[in-house]
């Protein structure tokens, strides 16, 4: 007999246990049953292109730190509180239950003693914590809601339901305490409180209530877990999932399409089109809208949200499996008879939304369970491409792209223009180099960035830097094409280029001037077979500036606002660099936009949005805008796409006067 405790299945009929389990057995079917269905979507989509089970220590380390540990959903305070209130209320009572059915099936005295009297404490503090969660959730919602929050039919009715199951968890505590005051009630604190309520209710009465309320809470409960694979609440495996099969690709690197050539199918045209990893995503997807709320052309008022791309490939997900489920509530074709599927890239999703995007990566280093929009999007620029279905300013780009190596369309020959009057070193002349010094498209044909492409040259002549340029024999990396669908292109034609003039020159360490060929080269180039090592100009002027080869000595009075390049700051984690360069100036003081470093904001030139004209505000007009709020005379970047962005921004303001925009590498040149 138990000292301290309380029986369970008390005042309820030997038959309840039966029907206990017997419901709980048809939750099973129906639970199984729906995880079945949910694979066997996962399995319609092709397979995935990379090992998704390498690195298993990793693996599980970032499941129980972000998945478990909650470690990015607490990133935001109210909405992460909140929902670390219900999650981890929701397991301590699932494990508190968990204990009652042990001891109750197996007759292995648990709850006693000491440890009942924690055990009811802990349980109705997380009780009273798991309603203060749905409390605050329902009010935010409903009430003071964040643009980025839905407020559709099931998010409510989850919320509801689980507050169902919390009330009348804690009702039928108080109803058993009112009729048996057990000298422990007190340890039941949130119940106990309930118990007045029922004062002066024959006893009768009080266990037919118990009975009906304990019917009321197992139902739904029951209801609950039946319904996890048919609602958002299957996010709880499927978000965990999903973190522990995260890419283990380099951050700024895209998944290659193998054996493109062979590739019927290189992009995405039906929702089977994306792997059954991209699927299970769709799934994960908490919709907190926090991918949104960060995404330069949501707050641009363009088409795109990448919150949105996800949830619509969850619903067409969801309409074929409910046509599978329930065929006979599919729209079926009147000539074939058979059920009539929406044109997923052109119905469901829409070109102006894909091509929105810059693949500046702000949703993915957002996002609490690590879904990988950009390559879901690019995935359905690739099926545009393949259908020869693109905006004509995408069309122009990849057409010059393929024609003249270059996206500007412009001669070969121009490509050395910049060099002219400086003593620069040629690969072709000098054969043996520490350095290939690669100037990329921007800098060799935007007449803004020749500039820096020069100044960038007098510098490291004045370091002594043992480097070369490769001259007429440079052409484009292919970042653009590959970010833009093109991946035919990006892999057949302009990887091979390189690759070939890489071991012509025994190429083994490259400088860059954009963050964009340093990243392909770095994260890129190594899919297929290219391994150099790569180093940013920022880093290499920094550098020089350490080892006193540079002495920036001549002070200059500029307040500068510096601006992360997404491809040198989110994808390649390199924030500290260019500052230390810049704060190494007489006179220069750094001024930090409210969004910088992490959770800087795109210029809106990445992912190809240097070619395309897509409805809605200037992304760098908006970035240029946050700048300027820091009180600052001059823009600093280590972008020539984020310095031509800034100098459109300054001249339709016509404010070329009082505020410029310059690489850091012309600032540290003025301080010579």
């Amino acid at each position: 007999m138990k000292s301290v405790g309380r029986e369970i299945m008390w005042n309820l009929p030997h038959l309840a246990a039966v029907i206990m389990y017997s419901l709980l057995g048809v939750v099973i079917i129906i639970f199984a049953w729906g995880l079945y269905e949910r694979i066997r979507s996962y399995r319609r989509g092709r397979a995935e292109r990379e090992d998704r089970l390498d690195n298993l220590w990793d693996r599980t380390v970032d499941f129980l730190k972000i998945g478990l540990g909650q470690q990015k959903v607490l990133e935001r305070k109210v909405g992460g509180l909140t929902h670390l209130a219900i999650y981890s209320a929701f397991l301590v009572l699932f494990l508190a239950t968990c204990l009652v059915a042990v001891e109750y099936d197996f007759g292995i005295r648990i709850l006693d003693g000491n440890f009942y009297v924690a055990f009811k404490l802990f349980a109705n503090a997380f009780g009273l914590i798991l309603l203060a969660g749905i409390f605050i959730a329902l009010v935010r919602r409903h009430l003071f809601r964040p643009r980025g929050l839905t407020t559709d039919g099931d998010d409510l009715l989850q919320l509801l339901l689980i507050g169902a199951i919390g009330v009348t968890g804690f009702l039928v505590e108080a109803v058993r305490l009112a009729a048996t005051e057990p000298v422990v009630a007190p340890v039941s604190f949130v119940s106990n409180a309930i118990v007045p309520v029922f004062q002066g209710v024959p006893l009768s009465n009080l266990l037919s209530l118990h009975q009906g309320l304990w019917w009321t809470h197992l139902l739904l409960a029951f209801g609950f877990l039946a319904t996890i694979p048919f609602s958002k609440m299957f996010h709880i495996g499927a978000g965990a999932a999903n973190i522990f099969l995260r890419t283990s690709r380099p951050k700024g690197a895209l998944q290659p399409v193998p054996n493109i050539e062979e590739e019927e199918k290189p992009g995405v045209v039906d929702v089977e089109d994306f792997s059954w990893k991209q699927l299970l995503s769709a799934d994960a997807c908490t919709k907190c809208g926090r991918c949104q709320d960060e995404c330069p052309a949501f707050a641009a008022e363009m088409s795109l949200s990448p919150r949105d791309v996800v949830l619509k490939t969850r619903e067409q997900m969801s309409r074929d499996l409910f046509s599978r489920l329930v065929p006979s509530a599919a729209t079926l074709d009147k000539k074939t008879g058979k059920p009539v599927v929406p044109a997923f890239n052109r119905d469901v999703l829409f070109p102006d939304e894909i091509w929105a995007c810059t693949t500046c990566r702000a949703c993915m280093q957002s996002c609490p369970v690590l879904i990988e929009h950009i390559d879901m999007i690019v995935d359905v620029r690739r099926g545009y491409v393949a259908g020869a279905k693109i905006p004509d300013s995408v069309r122009t780009a990849l057409r010059k792209m393929g024609d003249t190596g270059n996206p500007w369309g412009l001669p070969q020959d121009d490509r050395i223009r910049w060099a002219d009057g400086l003593a620069v070193p040629f690969a072709a002349d000098k054969k043996e180099f520490e350095y290939l010094y690669w100037v990329g498209c921007a800098g060799a044909y935007d007449p803004r960035n020749q500039k820096v492409t020069r100044t960038i040259v007098s510098l490291l002549n004045l370091a002594g830097v043992n480097y070369a340029t490769l001259g007429l024999e440079e052409m484009c990396c292919g970042e653009s094409a590959r970010r833009l669908g093109e991946e035919g292109l990006f892999e057949l034609g302009l990887v091979e280029m390189v690759r070939e003039v890489f071991a012509s020159y025994n190429v083994r360490k490259v400088i860059t001037q954009c963050p964009h060929c340093f990243n392909t080269f770095l994260n890129e180039y190594p899919q297929f077979g290219v391994n150099v090592e790569v180093i940013h100009h920022s880093v290499l002027l920094q550098d020089l500036i350490a080892q006193g080869k540079i002495v920036p000595s001549k002070p200059t009075d500029r307040l500068v606002a510096f601006h992360d390049s997404c491809y040198l700051g989110r994808h390649n984690d390199l924030y500290d660099a260019p500052r230390e360069a810049l704060q190494a100036i007489p006179g220069i003081t750094v001024n930090e936009p409210e969004k910088s470093k992490e959770r800087g904001f795109c210029c809106g030139a990445g992912g190809g949005g240097m070619w395309v004209e897509v409805p809605g505000k200037r992304i760098n007009h908006i970035r240029f805008d946050q700048l300027m709020r820091t009180g600052a005379n001059a823009t600093g970047s280590t972008c020539p796409y984020c310095l031509t962005m800034f100098d459109d921004a300054i001249k339709f303001h016509n404010l070329e006067d009082s505020v410029q925009a310059k690489d850091i590498a012309e600032f540290i040149a003025e301080s010579l």
